[in-house]
């Protein structure tokens, strides 16, 4: 009966790896990451009068998702046919600065896109939202790559709010706010998924467990009350 037991034994494990190998599982699902960055121009009116078509402002780099990016603002445009006065948009663009890509993707060959959308507003001096435009989503093809140039507001528009806000008191600076959305496609082992379901599963027991304690403190009290 104890020699037969390493054979037994055998068996079970030449089955489970046979097991294995006529049925494997992965899986995908969908991350994001979110945040924001506040980049404030002070004395806009000054900037505005000097600025040419195609000049921008840079904020400082910011980073999420594990990835670093900036914003550019052109006061008067990216084009140089809209540096007529009076004319031409204020626009914007969204930088990938740095992608969080090991040495191997430095490659352009096995370069890893990434996926963000955003969304730009300038804010008022009370804080309000005054003009935006949302975009997205793009794809940025590695390091130094950006979403492309988008409209917000004329160059016109801008002057009369700053104008309006001056007489309010509200200064002479804007806040331009970049709200970005970065999204992946993770990919997961099967023992990768299967500790994650653990783990949301007892989290929800956990829940409900405190839900029903907390119902049985409550049907307790009003017992003792009555």
């Amino acid at each position: 009966m104890a020699s037969s037991l390493p054979t037994t034994l055998r068996m079970l494990v030449v089955a489970w790896r046979g097991a294995r190998e006529a049925l494997s599982f992965s899986s995908t699902r969908l991350r994001q990451h979110t945040g924001a960055h506040l980049h404030r121009i002070d004395r806009y009116s000054a900037v505005d009068a000097v600025a040419l078509a195609g000049q921008r402002v840079e904020s400082a780099p910011f980073r999420l998702g594990g990835h670093e990016w900036q914003l550019h603002f052109y006061p008067r445009g990216v084009l140089a046919t809209s540096d007529a006065a009076g004319a031409g948009r204020v626009s914007v663009d969204l930088m990938l600065r740095r992608a969080r890509d090991p040495w191997w993707r430095l490659l352009p060959a096995l370069r890893e896109d990434v996926t963000a959308a955003y969304r730009v507003s300038i804010l008022d001096g009370d804080g309000n939202r005054a003009f935006g435009a949302a975009v997205g989503p793009r794809r940025f093809r590695g390091s130094w790559s950006s979403a492309g140039a988008e409209d917000v507001a004329t160059v016109e528009e801008l002057r009369a709010a700053l104008q309006r806000g001056g007489e309010g008191g509200g200064g002479d600076g804007i806040v331009v706010r970049c709200d970005v959305t970065v999204t992946s496609l993770e990919k997961e082992s099967r023992i990768k998924w299967c500790i994650r379901q653990l783990v949301g599963k007892l989290s929800l027991d956990s829940i409900i467990t405190s839900s029903q304690v907390d119902e049985i403190s409550t049907s307790s009290f009003d017992n003792e009350s009555i």
